[in-house]
C-alpha cells in the first residue's frame, strides 16, 4: 500500500513538472518564429517587428517579418479556431509601402493601411476567410457601424464611391455642383478630403464634411 502511494505521488510530481514545460516550449517556439525576426526600414531606419491584433468574429491577426528562401518579406497570419493560414503581404520593405493595421475591422473583412509617409491614405481590404485582397483605394471615411467604406478610386477618374462591405455594392458619390458653390467651406480645392458618411437610411446615404457646419449635408441614393 505504501509503495502504491509513493508511485501515485511520483506520477503527480512528474506531471506537474512536465506540463508547464510543454507550454513554455511552445511559447518559446512561437516567439522565435514571429518575434525574433526583425528588419530595418531603409527609408525611415525603423525596425519592422511582429505584431498581433484581435479582430471581430474571433480572428487573430499576426503581421510579421520573415525570410522566404533567403528573401526578406512580410507575411500575415490569420487564426480562427483550428484554421491557421499564412499569406504573403509584401516584399517591399520600405515606407510607405508596408501595410499596417489601424483598427479598421469589419465582421468578415479587415483593412490594412499604407504606413506613414504617404501623401494619400491608401488602404487594402482583405477577406478574413480567404486572406485575399478585395480591393484598394484612398481612404476618405470608414463607417464601421454600418460596414461601409467611403473612398477615392484612382483607377476610376478619382471618383468617390461608397462600398457596402456586406452587399459588395458600389455607389458613386457625385457631389452636386450647386452644393459646392453654395457654401463657403466647400469652395476650397481640397474640401472633399474631409468628407464623411453622416448617417444612413434605407434608401440614402447622407454625406457631410468635417470642415463644414453640421447642417451642411447632401444625400446620395443607394445603388440598390
Amino acid at each position: 500500500m505504501k509503495n502504491k502511494i509513493l508511485i501515485i505521488l511520483l506520477i503527480c510530481f512528474i506531471s506537474c513538472k512536465t506540463e508547464p514545460n510543454k507550454i513554455t516550449n511552445k511559447e518559446k517556439k512561437e516567439k522565435k518564429v514571429y518575434t525574433n525576426t526583425a528588419f530595418v526600414d531603409e527609408h525611415t531606419a525603423d525596425r519592422i517587428v511582429a505584431d498581433t491584433f484581435y479582430l471581430k468574429n474571433n480572428y487573430k491577426l499576426i503581421i510579421f517579418p520573415t525570410l522566404d528562401k533567403g528573401k526578406k518579406v512580410i507575411n500575415f497570419r490569420l487564426i480562427k479556431d483550428k484554421k491557421d493560414n499564412t499569406y504573403l503581404l509584401t516584399d517591399i520593405l520600405e515606407s510607405p509601402y508596408i501595410p499596417i493595421y489601424q483598427s479598421k475591422d469589419f465582421k468578415n473583412y479587415f483593412v490594412l493601411h499604407a504606413s506613414f509617409g504617404t501623401h494619400n491614405p491608401y488602404f487594402w481590404l482583405y477577406d478574413k476567410k480567404t486572406g485575399k485582397e478585395v480591393f484598394t483605394g484612398i481612404e476618405r471615411d470608414f463607417d464601421l457601424k454600418n460596414e461601409l467604406i467611403l473612398y477615392e478610386d484612382e483607377n476610376n477618374d478619382d471618383n468617390l464611391f461608397i462600398y457596402d462591405v456586406n452587399t459588395k455594392e458600389k455607389t458613386l458619390v457625385d457631389i452636386p455642383s450647386y452644393f459646392i458653390s453654395k457654401y463657403e467651406c466647400t469652395k476650397y480645392n481640397d474640401f472633399y478630403k474631409s468628407i464623411y458618411i453622416k448617417y444612413v437610411t434605407d434608401k440614402y446615404y447622407f454625406i457631410a464634411f468635417k470642415d463644414c457646419p453640421s447642417t451642411v449635408e447632401f444625400k446620395v441614393k443607394k445603388s440598390k
